[in-house]
């Protein structure tokens, strides 16, 4: 009767890793237990405990698909795209060429990717670590030095307009880094807490790049099926025969039609891999959050990190699925205003370029594609913290940047253009590495150095993702529960976060 009993705990136990962490209930005796324990726990620095009854926290919620019809209908789409890539695959011939090397070229491109990887991880733990200010600091004084020396280049020779142009925007550059300067210690702090949270769950850098290769995976898939498409006679093309040699083809409107609903599948299924990733990193963030150290799972394949994979791939998929839609209807909106404003006369002039409704229209639909993006960067932190739909973990979150300040989420910018700048230096690095490799194994510095360039920025903005969701879900649950932060983790991370925040915003930090 005990092995049972024992069983069963263990069995419960096991369910309960799969539920959404990381808050109980709110009830009132719940609550009231939870605050006795958090002020118990918090003992070291008394005038550090902040009170959390002014805004209302997040439940987590209990297991259960939710936004299931558009986890169905990404399926559907999924399963007929990948149906036409095996069709497509299949009836394309294999590629051989006398002249290319293979073998070579695969080791110069495993050599590069290798160097890559780890350039990137060493540059990024260095200056996301001690040099994280100085960054910062950089790509503020950077972006108005360029732009103000590209004005005093362009005077020189003679280019007025070109000149006050960056003049303008060098002297806006200057008035933005001296009104975003005094947060730049609150940003700092941020990233060094979301570092610590990666650095506990190193397996969250292997599954960035298993993410990638879905999303390169997805890509060719894609490709093949667009392939098949143009090859099957009468699906998207109307020919009429002018003569016996010579045919008029064009796209028919069925055609057209499916060539957008294929551009909407492949924007469709980027964004879903890219914020079920987002979304994992905010559930093993949270959950490194929330959780005393002693009851932490700790390596680097921990079940923290599998568990909040498994949550955004079954529970929240759905919520995951509706959000990226909205963002990818106004990704195929971009691109088809974009196409509309290139079109062509007979006598080859860009007719859609001079239509003011055509301006006025790309201009909105891409505003509102960044606003879309921006706003699910911060719902599927409470989708991945307590496992909310899609509309209620957007509301939540607006409502709890309302209650404690919407300052908190402006050092985003801070953080971003600091990456941006290592990016670019990390690109740089890398074509150097690229040339050296390139003549030794292909003898072409040209393409090492290009490819290292290329490889240098994509590769470190897949590591970079990381850092930026971390990033987000700190900022989130530092606005949620501060304490808990004080609580479960070594005090010296509460007692920067807190100084910053009060050092930033004197009148509006709440405690």
């Amino acid at each position: 009767m005990t092995k049972t009993t024992e069983k069963s705990s263990e069995d419960e136990e096991a369910t309960a890793n799969l539920v959404e962490p990381l808050l109980p209930s709110n009830s009132e005796e719940e609550g009231l237990v939870i605050a006795v324990e958090d002020i118990e726990r918090v003992t070291l620095d008394q005038e550090l405990l902040v009170d959390e009854s002014n805004w209302e926290h997040g439940e987590a919620q209990t297991p259960g698909c939710r936004n299931s019809f558009f986890a169905i209908l990404f399926l559907i789409q999924f399963g007929v795209v990948v149906s036409l890539s095996v069709s497509g695959i299949a009836s394309m011939g294999s590629f051989e060429s006398d002249h290319f090397e293979l073998h070579k070229a695969l080791l110069f491109m495993i050599a590069l990717m290798g160097s890559v990887v780890g350039v990137s991880a060493a540059i990024m733990l260095l200056l996301l670590g001690p040099l994280a200010e100085m960054m910062i600091q950089v790509s503020l004084v950077l972006s108005p030095l360029v732009c103000g020396l590209s004005s005093i280049l362009s005077l020189a020779f003679a280019n007025v307009i070109g000149a006050i142009c960056l003049a303008i925007t060098s002297l806006f550059g200057v008035l933005y880094a001296v009104h975003v300067w005094h947060r730049i210690p609150f940003a700092v702090a941020n990233i060094a807490t979301a570092m610590e949270a990666v650095k506990e769950n190193k397996g969250l850098l292997p599954l960035a790049y298993f993410f990638t290769f879905c999303a390169v995976g997805w890509t060719l898939l894609w490709a093949f099926s667009v392939v098949k498409v143009f090859e099957e006679p009468g699906w998207i093309k109307e020919c009429s025969t002018k003569d016996d040699t010579d045919s008029d083809c064009h796209l028919s409107p069925k055609g057209k039609t499916i060539l957008v609903a294929l551009l909407l599948s492949l924007y469709w299924t980027a964004q879903v891999i890219k914020n079920i990733f987002h979304t994992t990193i905010a559930g093993v963030v949270g959950t490194w959050w929330f959780t005393p150290q002693e009851e932490r799972a700790v390596g680097c394949c921990n079940t923290a990190v599998f568990d909040a994979w498994l949550r955004s791939n079954v529970y929240s998929f759905g919520s995951i699925c509706l959000g990226s839609l909205m963002v990818a209807v106004l990704q195929v909106s971009q691109f088809l205003v974009r196409m509309a404003r290139q079109r062509r006369d007979e006598s080859g002039n860009r007719i859609g370029q001079s239509s003011l409704l055509l301006c006025l229209l790309q201009f909105f639909v891409d505003q509102l594609e960044r606003l879309m993006e921006y706003i699910n960067s911060w719902a599927f932190v409470y989708v991945g913290l307590y496992g909310y739909e899609y509309w209620t973990a957007s509301s939540k979150v607006y409502q709890l940047f309302q209650a404690r300040g919407w300052s908190l989420i402006l050092n985003d910018h801070l953080v971003g253009r600091s990456l941006a700048l290592m990016q670019l230096l990390i690109g740089v690095v890398c074509s150097g590495i690229g040339i050296v490799l390139g003549l030794v194994f292909v003898g072409s510095p040209v393409a090492g150095l290009l490819l290292g360039f290329v490889l240098g920025i994509a590769l470190s903005g897949i590591l970079f993702q990381v850092v930026t969701s971390a990033v987000d879900t700190v900022v989130v649950c530092f606005a949620e529960a501060p304490n808990m932060l004080r609580a479960n983790h070594p005090p010296e991370l509460s007692d920067r976060m807190i100084t910053a925040w009060r050092a930033a915003y004197p009148n509006e930090c709440g405690f």
